[in-house]
């Protein structure tokens, strides 16, 4: 039978040893709490970390191995790698950048990369291999529906369960006595002046102003849930630049993603540091490797990079290696001038 997914599971608790705890919140929205009781300000669960934010906290995990091949692009002052980008190799920033004086989906590199699917997904391993683990859309180039589609392989969240909701209070006590009543004031050129048509001493910093909303919330546990879909990695091929495909190659380079996605994951879970009043810690872990039989056993996983490192050069043997000088490309004048005008 074959081997479907890696299954991870991970009881967590708060470093405060408090079960009052700071969720993700989202615009419009606040906490995204599933099953709530507007009576008795109460859900069966909240939402601590999205999937995305996860992914987010592992590419950054991995991109600080300096392992990963590098695609980056100076906007002005500032250099923006693929790692920080949204829609990873997609990214309108490499849509509307150079590279050697050639639009990105023009140029040779980025026309490979682009190109990418299923059934040739050489280019992506070359240049961008977490875009094959953590998935994108070419959604910017220019026919979003027929736009190149990379799934997601890799998802982990993490939710809190029996949850009580909680109002976040503020209190600034103003050492000045400074009073809402008194005038209003503006500041101009780092002074403050009296104006009119100003603001309160309150939306200037000043005076005792009070706050509360709901904010925070208290659970009964915390749980880490996600997988590494071994199924959907199967499906890719990574033919030479010939068409040849064989299975050693397709093999070797979905083991460096499966060790990319595990090391990652191991190191997130040692650094679980979400936001003020979020950082927790790990009480159990458990990675099972899930049969289509519905059989599981048991796998070793760490942080360590010993097991990742010996699959990419398996990789290497079979003629699939990861660039190893960076990728800089340019902004084009419109999105220089875009980034100026937003003060990057």
């Amino acid at each position: 039978m074959t081997n479907v997914a890696i299954s991870i599971k991970a009881s967590l608790d708060s470093i405060s040893e408090s079960n009052h705890i700071y969720p993700a919140t989202f615009a419009d929205v606040g906490h995204n709490l599933v099953g709530y009781n507007k009576q008795s300000e109460t859900a069966s669960a909240v939402q601590v970390d999205s999937v995305g934010s996860f992914a987010n906290r592992l590419e950054l995990e991995l991109s600080g191995l300096e392992l990963l091949p590098e695609i980056r692009t100076r906007v002005g002052d500032r250099v923006i790698s693929i790692h920080e980008m949204p829609h990873r190799a997609y990214d309108a920033i490499l849509r509307d950048s150079t590279l050697d004086g050639t639009p990105w989906r023009q140029s040779e590199i980025g026309n490979a990369v682009l190109c990418s699917d299923i059934n040739n997904a050489t280019a992506l391993y070359t240049y961008a291999p977490l875009t094959l683990l953590l998935g994108g859309w070419d959604s910017h180039g220019g026919d979003a529906g027929s736009g190149a589609k990379i799934a997601r392989s890799v998802a982990c969240e993490i939710w809190g369960y029996d949850v009580q909701t909680t109002k976040h209070c503020t209190q600034r006590i103003d050492p000045l006595s400074i009073t809402s009543d008194s005038e209003k004031h503006s500041v101009v050129d780092s002074i403050l002046v009296p104006d009119e048509k100003g603001k309160k001493p309150s939306e200037l910093g000043h005076g005792d102003v009070p706050g509360s909303e709901q904010k925070g919330v208290f659970v009964k546990n915390i749980e880490l849930s996600g997988a590494v879909s071994l199924a959907r990695l199967s499906r890719y091929h990574f033919p030479t630049d010939d068409g040849e495909v064989t299975d050693e190659r397709d093999t070797a380079a979905r083991e460096v993603l499966i060790q990319l996605a595990l090391v990652g994951i191991a190191r997130v879970m040692d650094r679980l540091d979400l936001r003020s009043g979020c950082e927790l810690y790990t009480t159990n872990r458990e990675f099972s490797l899930i049969n289509a039989n519905g059989t599981r056993k048991s796998v070793d996983v760490t942080r360590s990079t010993d097991q990742l490192l010996a699959t990419i050069e398996t990789a290497k043997a079979h003629g699939l290696e990861f660039a190893t000088e960076p990728v800089t490309l340019i902004a084009g004048p419109a999105l220089e001038s875009l980034a100026a005008k937003g003060g990057i």
